[in-house]
This record gives C-alpha cells, sequence and structure tokens, in this order.
C-alpha cells in the first residue's frame, strides 16, 4: 500500500520546525544544567500566569489526587512550583540529552539501586513504571548505564509528527544503547525483549481511552493502562517503579521502588503513585488526566476489571451539580454506565422549597435570583470550590439554556438530555 508524498508546504513546514529546534538546542547547549533549569524556571512561571486553561488543568489535577491532605492555599501553591518545576525540566532536557557519561553522573543520582539489581537477578526481565516526572530525558540517558552488561534498556515512545524532530529524537535516545519501540509496535515484540531479560520502560501516568483497565489512581476511578501487569503476567518480569526528582536546580535523582503485591493494574497505580508522590512538584500535570468527556460526561471509558467495580471502591466520587429552576418536578436519571461513582449535588432557588423527590440529607446550594451570565458563573465557581474536590459537571435537566451555554464558556462539561447527548 503506498503513502501519500507529503506536500511541499507540509515538508517546508517541518524543516522550519527542525530548524528552530537545533537553534534551540545549539542555544541551551550553552548553558550549563543549572543555568538551563533557571532559564526554564523563569519561562514555566510565566505561562502559569498568562495561561488560564493550562493553569485550570494543573489545579483541577491537584484538587482530585490531594483532596483531603492539602488545602487549597497549598494547592494554590503547588500548582505554581509545577509550572516552574515543568519549565525547568523541559529545558535542562535539551541541555543533558547531549551530555557524556561522566558529565552525566555529575547531575543524576541514582537510589535504591539494589531494587534493579534484585529484580534483574531474576533474569525474566524487568517493567519499569515511568510517569512524565522530572527531567526525563535525563532518566532516557541514563536507564541504560544502570543495567548490567549484557541487559539491554527499553523504552516505548510516541512518535512525533515531524519526521526530521522524530528521527533526532530517536538518535537522541538510542546513542547510549536505549532500545525504542513506538507505541503501535506489536505486544508480542514488547514480551519477546523482556523475556531476553530486558529492562522496558512505559509511561503509564495518561489516561488510557477504549483500552485502559478503570481502577483507583489517587482515589479515583480512571482508565489505566494494563500493559504493565499484562506483560508481567505473561513474561514472569518484576515489576519496580521510577521516580524522578529535583534536588537543586540542574540536578535530578532517580530513586527505584518495589511493587508490593501481584502485578495487577490497580497493584501497578499504586506503585506509579508513590512514585509520584515523592515530589508532586515534579510531576508534568498539565495532561488532563481526570479529563471528562463534554459529549457524556456521566460516562468514565474504559474496560470494568472482571470481578466489577463496587461505589465503596470509587474513593473520590465525581461531583455532578444538578441545576434546578423549581422543586416540582423529578429530574430525570442520567443514563450510566459503571463505575458508579456519581454524587449528585443540587441547585435550587432560594425560595424553592426541599423538594418531595430529594432525599433529605441531599447536598442543595440555595442561589438567589442570577439574571446575568457572570453571576451564573460565579455561582458555578462557588460551588465548585465549595469542597475539596472539584466540580466535574453540570447537569441541566430543562435543556439548554444560559446556564448550558455559561458552563461551556467556562469548559465545563454539560449535560442537558438524560443520555448526556446534545
Amino acid at each position: 500500500m503506498s503513502t501519500r508524498t507529503p506536500s511541499f508546504g507540509r515538508r517546508l513546514q517541518w524543516r522550519l520546525e527542525y530548524a528552530v529546534y537545533l537553534g534551540m538546542e545549539k542555544m541551551i547547549g550553552l548553558l550549563t544544567p543549572r543555568q538551563a533549569a533557571w532559564t526554564g524556571e523563569r519561562l514555566g512561571a510565566l505561562v502559569g500566569r498568562v495561561s488560564a486553561r493550562h493553569r485550570r488543568i494543573v489545579e483541577r489535577n491537584l484538587r482530585i489526587a490531594f483532596a483531603g491532605e492539602k488545602s487549597p492555599e497549598e494547592v494554590e501553591r503547588l500548582a505554581g512550583e509545577v509550572f516552574r518545576r515543568a519549565g525547568a525540566n523541559l529545558i535542562a532536557s535539551l541541555c543533558t540529552a547531549s551530555l557524556d557519561a561522566r558529565e552525566l553522573d555529575k547531575v543524576v543520582e541514582i537510589e535504591n539501586a539494589a531494587v534493579l539489581t534484585d529484580a534483574l537477578a531474576t533474569g525474566k526481565g524487568v517493567v519499569a513504571l515511568l510517569a512524565h516526572m522530572g527531567n526525563w530525558e535525563a532518566l532516557a540517558q541514563k536507564f541504560p548505564q544502570v543495567m548490567p552488561p549484557g541487559v539491554q534498556a527499553g523504552d516505548i515512545y510516541r512518535p512525533l509528527s515531524n519526521p526530521l524532530l522524530d528521527a533526532r529524537l530517536v538518535r537522541t535516545r538510542e546513542r547510549t544503547g536505549l532500545k525504542l519501540f513506538a507505541k503501535s509496535v506489536n505486544p508480542l515484540s514488547l514480551a519477546s525483549f523482556v523475556r531476553a531479560g530486558g529492562g522496558l520502560g512505559i509511561m503509564s501516568d495518561q489516561r488510557a481511552l477504549g483500552i485502559g483497565e478503570i481502577v483507583p489512581f489517587f482515589g479515583r476511578l480512571t482508565a489505566c493502562t494494563p500493559l504493565p501487569a499484562v506483560l508481567a503476567r505473561r513474561t514472569g518480569a518484576t515489576v519496580v517503579g521510577l521516580s524522578v526528582v529535583t534536588q537543586a536546580p540542574g540536578k535530578w535523582r532517580i530513586k527505584f521502588h518495589r511493587l508490593v503485591g501481584e502485578p495487577t493494574t490497580e497493584n501497578c497505580m499504586k506503585l506509579l503513585e508513590v512514585a509520584m508522590r515523592e515530589s508532586p512538584s515534579d510531576v508534568f500535570w498539565l495532561q488532563d488526566r481526570w479529563k471528562i468527556s463534554h459529549h457524556k460526561p456521566q460516562w468514565e471509558p474504559g474496560r470494568t476489571p472482571k470481578e466489577g467495580i463496587h461505589r465503596a471502591a470509587a474513593g473520590k466520587l465525581r461531583r455532578c451539580l444538578v441545576w434546578l429552576e423549581d422543586a416540582l418536578t423529578p429530574v430525570p436519571a442520567l443514563q450510566q454506565a459503571e463505575p458508579d461513582n456519581l454524587a449528585f449535588e443540587y441547585s435550587l432557588p432560594m425560595e424553592a422549597p426541599h423538594p418531595a423527590w430529594l432525599a433529605a440529607d441531599a447536598i442543595i446550594y440555595r442561589r438567589p435570583l442570577l439574571d446575568r451570565r457572570r453571576l451564573i458563573q460565579a455561582e458555578i465557581t462557588r460551588i465548585d470550590r465549595a469542597t475539596a474536590l472539584p466540580l466535574d459537571f453540570v447537569y441541566v435537566p430543562q435543556g439548554p439554556g444560559k446556564v448550558a451555554a455559561v458552563c461551556r464558556q467556562m469548559g465545563m462539561p454539560v449535560a442537558t438530555k438524560p443520555e448526556g447527548g446534545e
């Protein structure tokens, strides 16, 4: 099957992007890792101030992950630190990617290396759980170096859309002996690599839509990749976790963590959580990890484990605000799929009586007359901030209208029909 030749405009775009990247890489290459981290920290702080959308994503992630553990003030401070660290790690990665082994040893130290040694001693390979955390380019360079002679390190990566930049990335990461597998590779190739005794790193902190297994992650049910657990069970490999923590500007520590229990998806995510808790500010929280579908916000796409999921195991429930215009009409139930982890709250006009069809202990927020969009937005924000967990979506059973429009403007998912459609 032939592939279509890219247009001249697309090829020109690729070359321009590549030229810009090489220029940045050369400029940053003139800096020390400490100077690069310092520069990136300032750039990250700037992004955190000017990008309301990314700030909202980071704060939402942190509120979910640390609900009941950190106060709103602590979450706000941590969010600021996340942007600074993200910038520092990103810019410094362009610097550390070209360091030789001796220079890399000066900026990266290893802790708990015995965890990896013990795992490799079985001869059945190692599956390493990774998160987008710290200077992961330094990790890509260092991972092959911590392997004993004859044992190869591998990593699964997402190919870049620009083939010139993708080839550059592959050359950079493979120069120290790291074997790269494209994300679309046949899983049998991964299993063969692990069976041969190799150590395979798998980024496991992203949401795995469709194929993901719904298990708790930081106390919230969500779709998680089953790949590490499946590989470990089929090959007999040992699962370990890795954290990458900033020790000082331009210096990082890679720490190995042991898996507790059998290599199930749930236990793997518990291990990854342990690694990420080593330094929450080093975690790349800018990806929308617990994203709510705007089309059907009450659904959590993913595969339910064979043993099912009980509501008691849901932990941090998803908050749904039901916006009522009166207390008389019962609300049509939202059609739900497993898991049943929704907690319903209600907004009622100030003068409306308690609905007879609602339980006496239902959470109800009373609102004054809201005749302007900015007032509706302020009320939704107030309710969102009423608890440690963020509001996940709003259900407007009376159909599309001013409230639904305000929600969309805010970036808040909204359902206006029982089936969640529009």
